[in-house]
């Protein structure tokens, strides 16, 4: 602070150096009209009014700026408040997906052991395939033989009938 204290002070004492030598009335013509000022005080004007007109120019592209500076702002909270929904989702979808692997892997389990008592019950229906194939046999052979004995009894009562029918 002292540094840019002692920086103005030094410019001021050369513009009033500068004021001091040139002291000369000067003719001024503005428009119409004409004015006879020192030098050094129509140089005083100019630079007020420059500074002027860069104050208002450097101020108005401050405002512009800071309003720029806010609405970015407000973007960056706009887009923090976003990524952390985005967050909250992701999460929520992965655990999602974690119960889904996991209700995947009972399932796959419960298939397993599906796909094993359909080969047992596939297994003990051939079996029993074969045992009534087996007993179907048999009562074939059964009635072939009570066919057989039938047939022998028919037969016999024809000849016993045949014997009284000749007495």
């Amino acid at each position: 602070m002292q540094v840019g204290f002692i920086f103005i002070l030094i410019i001021a004492i050369f513009i009033t150096i500068f004021a001091i030598q040139n002291g000369t009335p000067v003719p001024v013509d503005l428009f119409f009209a004409r004015y006879e000022m020192p030098l050094a005080v129509i140089m005083m004007i100019c630079l007020i009014l420059g500074a002027v007109v860069v104050l208002i120019l450097g101020t108005t592209r401050q405002f512009k700026k800071r309003s720029e500076q806010k609405e970015l702002a407000h973007k960056v909270k706009t887009f923090e408040t976003e990524k952390a929904q985005h967050d909250i989702s992701i999460k929520a979808l992965e655990s999602e997906k974690q119960n889904l692997m996991k209700a995947n892997e009972e399932l796959g389990a419960k298939i397993t052991g599906f796909e094993s008592k359909i080969k047992m019950q596939e297994e003990l229906l051939a079996d029993r395939v074969r045992e009534l194939e087996a007993i179907k046999a048999q009562n074939i052979k059964a009635n072939e033989n009570i066919t057989e004995i039938i047939d022998e009894g028919a037969a016999e009562t024809e000849n016993e009938n045949s014997e009284v029918e000749n007495q």
